[in-house]
């Protein structure tokens, strides 16, 4: 018995040990994505790379009960469960709901911006985490306007801090940590400071909100968006004009 037991410590020590090597992996590929990032910012590239590799991460914590797992909620798990995929929409026919409505709103977004629906790949999710990032994804859009968050390279880094107020994702901290050191590498100070500070009031609206991860946004296009925001607790951003646009994702 005891025999037994050594062997099985062993076993155990040289799988955590291959473990911790595949997350070693794992989040070298992040940081050379988020050095990749810092140096262009519209390379979205890297961002897809950051989620990847996170996930990665995150679902091998999940499974040994390390991670603090979102799916313990039952309405994602069910999303899970039925392989939960919204209806295509088109945006010229959400675009002739008011401009006060979910959908106007962000019919009008997108068409504001030059943003394509089917910006972000979609692929079969292998599992949980894989898929709730693809879902993130597909509403990453509708959480802009949900948030006041809007598009220009600081606005975005306040809607990854509101994911990570979610509790969600570590590629938050990655693409943050991108920004940083994109101001801090080109001593562009003042950026820092905003970069913070957006990243920041992201984090506390995030926290303070419900949990918007497991909501079938695509089946309320028709309800105001001020009744969403009372609904699941949303402090909107008070937007300020910007000029450079970035692409960012979930």
């Amino acid at each position: 018995m005891f025999a037994f037991r050594r062997k099985t410590g062993r076993t155990e020590r040289l799988i955590e040990k291959q473990r911790r090597r595949y997350y070693m992996k794992n989040n070298l590929l992040s940081l050379y994505a988020t050095l990749r990032l810092a140096r262009n910012p519209q390379a979205t590239k890297y961002v897809f790379m950051i989620g990847d590799t996170q996930d990665n991460i995150a679902e091998s914590e999940r499974r040994l009960g390390r991670y603090p797992d979102p799916f313990r909620s039952s309405a994602l798990e069910a999303l899970w469960q039925s392989s939960y995929r919204p209806e295509r929409y088109d945006l010229d026919e959400l675009a002739k709901l008011p401009p006060h409505t979910l959908g106007g709103a962000y019919a009008r977004h997108m068409q504001a911006n030059d943003l394509r629906v089917d910006y972000y790949p979609e692929a079969a999710p292998r599992n949980r985490m894989q898929f709730l990032r693809q879902r993130m994804r597909q509403t990453h859009d509708i959480w802009h306007v949900l948030t006041g968050f809007g598009t220009d390279e600081f606005e975005e880094v306040g809607i990854q801090g509101f994911y990570a107020g979610q509790g969600v994702s570590s590629m938050a901290a990655f693409i943050a940590a991108g920004a940083f050191l994109k101001s801090v590498l080109r001593c562009r100070f003042p950026e820092l400071h905003k970069h913070m500070d957006s990243f920041c009031e992201g984090y506390g609206a995030g926290k303070r909100a419900e949990s918007l991860l497991a909501v079938k946004w695509e089946e309320l296009w028709g309800e105001s968006v001020e009744s969403l925001r009372r609904r699941y607790r949303i402090t909107p951003r008070v937007r300020e004009a910007a000029p450079v646009q970035l692409r960012a994702v979930a």
